[in-house]
């Protein structure tokens, strides 16, 4: 009798005694969250961020407000859909197409609470971000005439040099350093000194941003090589147009 009690016992689900030990097992699972899931580890960061710089930039109480809003609905969302892959994979060890279809419905929510926080940083820091870009802008370019065919053939030349030297990979396919990844980031740089807006900017940097990640999530590049194109790009770039751009 006393051994069916104890293993009754056991069985029995742990429940926290108080408000602090209910505050502490929050805790612990936010922990647990943030150690085993790379997306929290980056959420977590961003919010950071997003936090210390809406202080830096002494935003009114409303902006930090929906900064903090938006911080927290990221957060929870993604513990929320840590919880569900946590529950799932529990109860199913093995693959099943109605496991995965509930996952990425969560990951779904995890998107959207993302994309709303995103919107709403974008409106109350865009204002600073352009100021930020212009001045960057402006202190770059200076006058002349339209070079644009000279700074992606050096691109490129200088491209194929380093692969004929190291010997690894095709002009534009493979090897260090990616040709895509420089020729976009150039052609970024560039449109970004001709126009001098924020918006044109930004916008050239998202299309660079998604070529060179094509790259290597096709498995073309490594990222060190899709870096090292970026920066080849953008410094040669920049180089011409501060050296012949006048």
């Amino acid at each position: 009798m006393v051994e069916e009690k104890k293993t009754a016992a056991e069985k029995e689900p742990y429940k926290p005694k108080n408000w602090a030990e209910t505050i502490n097992v929050a805790i612990e699972g936010i922990i647990l969250a943030t150690k085993t899931e790379r997306n929290m580890k980056i959420h977590f960061l961003i919010a950071l961020g997003a936090i210390l710089i809406a202080l830096f930039l002494h935003l009114s109480k409303l902006n930090f407000l929906l900064i903090f809003i938006a911080v927290t609905m990221v957060l929870f969302a993604e513990v929320f859909n840590t919880s569900i892959e946590y529950l799932l994979d529990f109860l199913n060890k093995s693959y099943s197409v109605e496991s995965a279809a509930i996952k990425n419905i969560s990951a779904g929510a995890v998107l959207i609470a993302a994309f709303g926080a995103f919107v709403i940083g974008y409106e109350i820091f865009s204002k600073y971000l352009y100021n930020m870009i212009y001045y960057f802008l402006s202190m770059i370019k200076t006058q002349g005439s339209d070079i644009p065919i000279v700074v992606v053939s050096l691109v490129l030349i200088i491209t194929i040099v380093i692969k004929a030297l190291i010997n690894k990979g095709k002009p534009l396919y493979g090897g260090l350093p990616s040709g895509h990844a420089a020729v976009a980031f150039a052609i970024w740089l560039m449109v970004s000194l001709f126009t001098l807006n924020p918006l044109a900017s930004l916008l050239t940097f998202i299309l660079a941003f998604i070529i060179a990640s094509s790259r290597l999530y096709n498995g073309i590049h490594s990222r060190f090589e899709v870096i090292t194109g970026s920066l080849i790009g953008v410094l040669i770039t920049a180089l011409v147009f501060k050296l012949f751009y006048f």
